[in-house]
């Protein structure tokens, strides 16, 4: 009769070099602890992480892309794009300072109206008359304005700067008056917008670092001045008293300002918006068309990655569509929206 083997020889004899002696079993008890501590304090440290993609995830993506049309690179990127509105025609300006007509629907090319160059400049902006619905603006870097028709798809040249024709006043060693710039821009002006409501009002804004308001029955210049946006393009937008503005900035990018104090109301930073080192940097910004009570609005730069539409009332991304290159124009009708930038392609979306 063959001897008995005990559980922990039997154990020794499956595993001969799992332990040495008592000591390699303590040290491996205190590994396995040591383990579990840390993967509780990894658990800990990254709450936040997942308290942010639960939040993510919480919110259901209400944008996608309808439309999606691919151009040329010559036209070199698409800065400025504006529906009608009726919405069936969109006006579309181009980086080689080209100038077309699409369909407001689908995003189809209807007619070329100007023809880009690669000496050309930029056309910026693109707005449609309010009164002659068949009249469109296109303006350009170039200094000049084309008044284009989307009956007879034809354009002339409308208004022509053939130099600076901002007089300014310096001293002998060139150093701007200081009284005399006061109420006016110093930089670079990239946007600017009428009041809906208040037809003599206008908001502008730039690269100094202002939002200034303006009167057009006075004279002397801005009435108002709101320090801080740094603006950079069409990233202005106004509804009742409430100014919204866009910044290129890194972060506190988007803010709403009172329009009859210049006082900041709030800085928006969306709850939800997932954490990134390209930071914000905003190039346009606009309240949704489609939104009656003013709290959804368009958001688009070079830093988030993404067409966003934001809550403003729940500080929350309620839709975003990606987007690999920065985007310079954004605009909407009802909820149908039109985006596009340095990508060579003009992108119509929904949210819903």
């Amino acid at each position: 009769m063959e001897p008995t083997e005990s559980k922990d020889q039997r154990h020794e004899r499956r595993y001969p070099d799992k332990y040495n002696n008592e000591e390699d079993r303590k040290s491996e008890e205190k590994q396995k602890d040591a383990n579990i501590s840390r993967d509780i304090e990894l658990q800990n440290g990254n709450s936040w992480l997942q308290r942010t993609r639960q939040g993510n995830s919480a919110v259901k993506n209400r944008c996608q892309i309808t439309h999606e049309l691919r151009f040329t690179e010559k036209l070199q990127g698409l800065y400025s794009a504006r529906f009608s509105k009726s919405g069936e025609i969109i006006a579309a300006g181009f980086g080689s300072g080209a100038i077309q007509m699409r369909n407001g629907g689908t995003g189809e090319l209807i007619a070329t109206l100007k023809s880009g160059l690669e000496i050309s400049m930029p056309v910026m902006c693109c707005r449609f008359n309010p009164v002659q619905k068949e009249i469109f603006y296109a303006s350009s870097a170039c200094g000049s304005i084309f008044m284009c028709n989307t009956y007879t798809k034809e354009f002339s040249r409308f208004i022509f700067e053939l130099k600076n024709e901002l007089i300014l006043q310096y001293k002998r060693n060139e150093d701007l008056i200081e009284s005399k710039a006061t109420n006016f821009h110093r930089m670079r002006i990239f946007a600017s917008r009428f009041h809906h409501e208040y037809p003599n009002l206008i908001i502008t804004g730039g690269w100094d670092d202002t939002v200034r308001i303006w009167d057009i029955r006075v004279p002397t210049g801005s009435i108002r001045v709101i320090k801080g946006p740094h603006i950079c393009g069409d990233a202005i937008d106004i509804r009742e008293t409430r100014i919204l503005t866009g910044s290129w900035v890194v972060r506190d990018s988007l803010q709403i300002w009172d329009l009859m104090s210049a006082k900041l109301i709030e800085t928006i930073n969306p709850q939800n918006r997932s954490s990134t080192l390209n930071g914000e940097f905003l190039y346009a910004v606009q309240y949704l068309d489609g939104d009656p009570y003013g709290d959804l609005i368009l958001t688009g730069g070079s830093g988030t990655g993404a067409l966003e539409v934001i809550s403003l009332k729940e500080k929350k991304v309620m839709g975003s569509i990606g987007v690999n290159k920065p985007i310079f124009t954004i605009d909407s009708h009802q909820t149908t929206i039109i985006f596009g930038g340095i990508d060579s392609v003009l992108r119509l979306g929904d949210y819903n």
